[in-house]
């Protein structure tokens, strides 16, 4: 059996991630770069802001890692996103996990 290889493509760049639009274009790029390589449902944006040492855009968001009844027992995975001014992933990780009941700040992230 061939193994399957999937490709993702660049994006173009978003010239300016600083106002209101193009910003929302950058994290819908991120959002669904996100699910693609996860494969794990969205949920929400927890933070937008510019690393200034890689020098990419850090998306904090919430992905649902496993779904439960009632749904405020799902559990939730926080991941830290860099993306460059195109919304291209260029890193993520998992910084935190809570259950959607659960109420944290994002300071703990």
């Amino acid at each position: 059996m061939a193994k399957q290889v999937r490709t993702i493509a660049k994006l173009e760049p978003i010239v300016q991630p600083t106002d209101k639009a193009n910003m929302k274009q950058l994290v819908d790029r991120v959002k669904q770069g996100i699910v693609d390589l996860t494969s794990l449902k969205f949920n929400a944006v927890v933070e937008v802001s510019m690393d200034d040492e890689t020098h990419t855009h850090r998306v904090l968001c919430e992905l649902v890692e496993r779904v439960a009844i009632p749904d405020s027992m799902d559990l939730l995975g926080i991941y830290e996103i860099h993306a460059d001014d195109s919304g291209f992933i260029q890193t993520f990780k998992r910084v935190s996990m809570r259950k959607r009941g659960d109420v944290t700040t994002s300071e703990a992230y």
